[in-house]
């Protein structure tokens, strides 16, 4: 087989070794080298090579390892481009598992095989779902598209890696029966008003959370969803519904304009017993003090009503 100029066979290893001619540093020549398993990467990274070259886009000769270029990313890109809750998301997946098993890698070294290498090891070894996988690759591909336009790296190869099929997510619905039954049995519990909520109107958590007294008008009955409220690690954030379709007003139903009712009356009250020491936050789930509940509070006072009742 003829191969390629600027491509070499080793013998002793049997991969095939690239030879990238760069400007001359010091009047010396400059030929940096990268081996590769496959004739046919070594050939494509070649044709990728000369064609930058020839057009003036080859990637800066800087060496960094692909732990120091997320930090670098994160520091420069994703802390005045992203929300808080992604910078969370970001920060969990790479401190805890991208950098312990890839960050020793160097960046203009990484090759898809690593990648894979990777996402077997996050199914196989560490038990994560499918699912998961694809949002450490979606984390990862972002990642290395600033580096492909920082011309830190040639190409993308998070692109060029295979993904395990994604898990198809059943729903479980209640019975009209069995809705029934858990809200009686709610009622005139920490957990009557959010679940209230959920099954008359369909809130999310954190839209529920968000919910504050301003944004309910009794005399319409109408209830307007401006805001959620999200945790981000141990700070909580509150911000805007991610699109347009989630700002949205609804309509309260008889039972669960009682339930309101009753829970303005307590907000009020408390709010006047207690006076300068109540934290008139105006949140509609929240503590007798006035102040919101955790946004995580909801499911874990859910998970043991469960436990506590008969009612599953």
């Amino acid at each position: 087989m003829k191969m390629m100029k600027g491509i070499i066979k080793i013998k002793e290893t049997g991969k095939y070794r690239v030879t990238m001619e760069l400007e001359r540093v010091n009047g010396k020549r400059n030929r940096p080298t990268k081996h590769f398993d496959t004739y046919e990467e070594a050939e494509k990274f070649l044709i990728e090579f000369n064609y930058n070259k020839q057009r003036n886009m080859l990637v800066s000769p800087s060496r960094m390892t692909f732990a120091e270029f997320l930090v670098y990313w994160m520091d420069n890109y994703v802390k005045f481009n992203c929300e808080e809750t992604t910078i969370y998301g970001y920060k969990n997946i790479i401190n805890n598992h991208v950098i312990p098993y890839l960050g020793n890698v160097d960046l203009q070294d990484l090759q898809p095989a690593h990648i894979q290498k990777y996402y077997k090891h996050l199914l196989e070894e560490k038990g994560l779902s499918p699912n998961t996988v694809h949002k450490h690759h979606a984390n990862i591909r972002k990642a290395l598209d600033y580096a492909t336009k920082q011309q830190l790296v040639y190409r993308n190869v998070a692109l060029a890696v295979e993904l395990p099929r994604r898990q198809k997510f059943e729903a479980k619905f209640y019975t009209q029966e069995q809705l029934i039954t858990l809200l009686k049995n709610v009622r005139d519990t920490k957990i009557e008003v959010p679940v209230y909520l959920a099954s008359y109107l369909g809130l999310r958590r954190e839209e529920i959370c968000g919910l504050k007294w301003k944004n309910i008008d009794f005399n319409e009955r109408i209830i307007y969803v401006r805001e959620v409220r999200v945790s981000a690690g141990k700070i909580t954030v509150t911000k805007k519904p991610k699109t347009d379709k989630s700002l949205r007003a609804l309509y309260i139903e008889d039972e669960l304009y009682e339930v309101l009712l009753k829970c303005k009356a307590n907000y009020d009250k408390y709010k006047k017993l207690l006076g300068c020491e109540f934290h008139d936050s105006g949140y509609v789930y929240a503590k007798t003090n006035g102040k919101p509940y955790k946004v995580n509070y909801i499911t874990d006072q859910f998970k043991e009503f469960l436990q506590k009742t008969i009612f599953q």
